[in-house]
C-alpha cells in the first residue's frame, strides 16, 4: 500500500470510526438517563404547549382509572407504576384525599415545597390553573372525583422542568466530553499507526546513510516495503551497491598506482644505473680500448633501449586505459595479415633457434580491425613466448578457427607454463608471473594487459590455457565482416 493510499485510508478511519463512536456513545447515554423522551419534551419552544399535550395524555388515562376503579389512586405502588409509564423524569402525581394527602412525588417530600393546592370543586379543571411555583416547577390541578366510599378526590401533576434541563445539559456535557476524548484516542492511535509506518523506514535510511558517512559501504538495508519507501531504499541500495564498487575500484586503481610507481622505479633505476656506471668507466678511460669502448657503448645502447619500450609501454597502456588511443579499423584478410607478421619476425626468431609455425586455412577470412594495434597483440604473445621459454626448442604455432560470428585464433607455445595460481591473473596490469624484476623475464607487467586492452577496443575476448612444463595456448577473437559490411 502506497503512503498516498494509506494516508487516506486513516483519514477516511478517522471519520467513520469516530463517527460511530460519538453515534453509539449518545445512544447508551440516552438509554441510561432516559435523555429520549426529556428532549422531545423540551425541544420546543413553546413549553406550555408541551405541558398541555403532555397532560391530555396523562389525564385519559386517568379518567380510565377513575371510571374502572377510582380507589386504585390512593394506591401507592399503582401510582407509582403509573408514574413510570408517563416515560417523563422528575414529574408525578399528588393524589389528595379528602383534605389529606395520600400520596406524594419523592421531589417534592424532599424539597418540601409548599404546593398551596387548589381545593376541591368536583369537576376536570382542564388545566386552566396550571400554575408555577419556584423556577421551573409545575403544577397543574388535572380531576376532582370521588373514591368509592364518596370521599373527596383530586389528581395533581408535578413537572419540574429545571430539573429535566439541568440533567440534559449534565448529559450534553458528558457527551461533549466522552466523545472528544474518543476523538483524541481513536485519532491518536491511528496517527501513531500512521507515523510508525512512516518512521520505521526512515530510520532505516537514517542509518544506514550515517554508516556510509562513517565509511561503512557494507550495511545493507532489508527492504520489506512495498511503497515510496521501498522505492526510495531500492535506489540507495544501488546507490550504495555503487559507490561500494567505485569505491573499491578507486583503491584498486591506488594500489595499481603504488605498484607502477614501484615497479617503473626499479626498471627505470636498473638501466641507469648500468648506464651510469658505464659512462664513469669510459670518463675515467676503464675503457682504454677500441673493443672496450664499443662494448660500453653497446650496452648504454641496449639499456636505454629499454627503457624505451618501458616508457612506450607505459604510454600505450596509460592511453587505452583512457579509451584515449586512435583505432582505425578497416577490413582485414586476417590469413594474409598473419602470414605476412610472421614472414617479418621469422628471421629474427630463427637467429634465436625458435620456431614458428603457422597453419594457414587457405581461403580468405575477413575481419573487422586496426592494422598496427593487431600487429602490437601478435608481437607482445610472442614476446612473452620467448621471455618463459624452456630449456627445449621453443616452438610457437599460430592457428585459425572460423567460426559463425567470429574468428578464433590461437597462438601456443612449449614453454615453461604458467601456474594454476598465476594464470587467472595475467592479463591484469603490472602482474608478472615472474615477481623477480629480470630484464630477460621481466618488463613492466603491461604486454598481456596491453592486449587484452586492444581485444577488447575491438570488440574480441581474450584469455589463456597453460600447463607447467608444457606450454601456454592464448586465444584471442576477432569479428568477421558482416554481409551489409562487406
Amino acid at each position: 500500500m502506497t503512503i498516498k493510499q494509506r494516508l487516506r485510508l486513516s483519514y477516511i478511519f478517522m471519520l467513520v470510526i469516530s463517527f460511530i463512536f460519538v453515534m453509539c456513545t449518545g445512544w447508551f447515554l440516552s438509554q441510561a438517563v432516559g435523555y429520549r423522551n426529556n428532549y422531545y419534551f423540551l425541544r420546543e419552544m413553546n413549553l406550555a404547549e408541551q405541558v398541555l399535550q403532555f397532560t391530555q395524555r396523562v389525564l385519559s388515562v386517568i379518567n380510565r382509572q377513575i371510571l374502572e376503579d377510582p380507589d386504585m389512586l390512593s394506591d401507592r405502588g399503582f401510582v407509582e407504576r403509573f408514574e413510570k409509564q408517563m416515560g417523563i423524569e422528575n414529574t408525578g402525581l399528588i393524589v389528595r384525599k379528602n383534605q389529606e394527602i395520600v400520596y406524594m412525588p419523592e421531589p417534592v417530600k424532599e424539597n418540601g415545597l409548599d404546593l398551596n393546592l387548589m381545593p376541591f370543586n368536583g369537576r376536570e379543571t382542564g388545566g386552566e390553573k396550571a400554575y408555577i411555583q419556584h423556577d421551573g416547577i409545575i403544577v397543574m390541578h388535572l380531576y376532582d372525583f370521588y373514591f368509592s366510599d364518596g370521599s373527596e378526590g383530586s389528581i395533581f401533576l408535578y413537572i419540574d422542568t429545571q430539573n429535566i434541563r439541568r440533567k440534559i445539559a449534565v448529559l450534553q456535557y458528558s457527551f461533549t466530553i466522552i466523545s472528544s476524548i474518543a476523538l483524541v484516542l481513536i485519532n491518536g492511535v491511528i496517527t501513531v499507526f500512521v507515523y510508525r509506518s512512516i518512521i520505521t523506514p526512515l530510520r532505516k535510511l537514517e542509518y544506514a546513510a550515517n554508516q556510509i558517512k562513517e565509511g561503512n559501504l557494507d550495511t545493507v538495508i532489508e527492504n520489506e516495503f512495498k511503497d515510496e519507501f521501498g522505492e526510495v531504499i531500492e535506489s540507495f541500495e544501488e546507490m550504495r551497491k555503487r559507490l561500494k564498487k567505485s569505491t573499491q575500484l578507486q583503491h584498486q586503481y591506488e594500489q595499481d598506482r603504488k605498484i607502477l610507481i614501484s615497479n617503473i622505479s626499479h626498471d627505470l633505476k636498473t638501466p641507469i644505473t648500468a648506464i651510469k656506471g658505464y659512462v664513469e668507466g669510459i670518463r675515467d678511460g676503464v675503457a682504454d680500448t677500441p673493443e672496450k669502448m664499443e662494448k660500453y657503448i653497446d650496452t648504454i645502447y641496449k639499456k636505454a633501449s629499454q627503457m624505451d619500450v618501458l616508457i612506450d609501454d607505459l604510454f600505450l597502456f596509460s592511453k587505452l586505459d583512457l579509451h584515449e588511443h586512435p583505432f582505425d579499423f578497416t577490413k582485414i584478410n586476417i590469413v594474409d595479415y598473419i602470414e605476412d607478421i610472421i614472414e617479418e619476425i621469422r628471421f629474427d626468431l630463427e637467429e634465436k633457434q625458435i620456431s614458428l609455425y603457422f597453419d594457414s586455412p587457405g581461403n580468405p577470412i575477413y575481419v573487422k580491425g586496426d592494422v598496427n594495434n593487431l600487429r602490437r597483440v601478435f608481437t607482445n604473445i610472442i614476446d612473452n613466448s620467448i621471455k618463459y621459454a624452456s630449456d627445449v626448442k621453443l616452438v610457437i604455432k599460430v592457428n585459425i578457427v572460423e567460426r559463425e560470428d567470429d574468428v578464433l585464433i590461437e597462438v601456443s607455445d612449449n614453454g615453461k607454463g604458467i601456474s594454476g595460481n598465476a594464470l587467472p591473473y595475467i592479463f591484469d596490469r603490472f602482474y608478472r608471473a615472474d615477481q623477480s624484476r629480470n630484464t630477460n623475464t621481466g618488463g613492466s607487467g603491461l604486454g598481456l594487459a596491453i592486449v587484452k586492452r586492444i581485444i577488447e577496443e575491438h570488440g574480441g575476448k581474450v584469455w589463456a590455457e597453460s600447463k607447467v612444463n608444457v606450454g601456454t595456448n592464448i586465444y584471442f577473437t576477432l569479428k568477421k565482416i558482416s554481409v551489409e559490411e562487406e
